[in-house]
């Protein structure tokens, strides 16, 4: 009976070691490899994604353009902000929220001096907005030069202004394309 077991034992050894000592020894190139056996250059690959056309998202953020003016006056500063929509395709825009923008203000220190959103409320439900092509969209705040009731230096400011919707057509945005920097004057 001993040698029934041994004689089995040393039979699965053998067919394990065999099914081991095959592996990874195939025949034919694999399909990401050339001729050669070796790896493909992956600069020739890069150029090949970089001409591809834009897919997803991004095809549909390819058609719309964000536009920021700043407008410094003696009393106070304007944002206008303008989205348009240069493709030929219906699109439809979701906020997670009442609030479609931010504008941050910052003095020659870096420090903040001014945010929208700061002490505001806004609903707390998604929005939509449509947007056929040649649609636009337009967005202002204004801001008086004032933190905390007094008015701030004289000097060059820095404004980040930037729309925050969160999905175009269904498809989650990623980064911030819809984000501009510029400084202007307070005077």
């Amino acid at each position: 009976m001993k040698k029934i077991i041994f004689y089995l034992m040393v039979l699965l050894l053998s067919i394990a070691l065999i099914g081991c000592g095959t592996g990874g020894q195939d025949p034919k190139p694999d399909e990401d490899e050339n001729n050669a056996g070796e790896l493909p250059n992956d600069e020739e690959e890069n150029e090949e994604d970089s001409e591809e056309e834009l897919t997803g998202v991004d095809a549909l953020l390819d058609q719309l353009t964000f536009d920021v003016d700043v407008q410094p006056g003696e009393d106070s500063v304007k944002f206008n902000m303008k989205l348009t929509h240069e493709g030929d395709e219906d699109l439809t825009l979701s906020f997670s929220s009442g609030q479609k923008f931010e504008i941050v203000v910052t003095d020659p220190n870096g420090e903040e001096v001014y945010r929208f959103s700061e002490g505001m409320m806004f609903t707390q439900a998604i929005e939509t907005s449509e947007l056929s092509p040649g649609d636009e969209m337009d967005f202002q705040d204004s801001w008086d030069y004032t933190k905390d009731g007094v008015k701030v230096d004289s000097g060059e400011y820095e404004a980040t202004i930037e729309l925050i919707p969160y999905e175009l057509n269904g498809e989650e945005i990623q980064d911030h394309p819809f984000k501009e920097e510029m400084t202007f004057e307070v005077p």
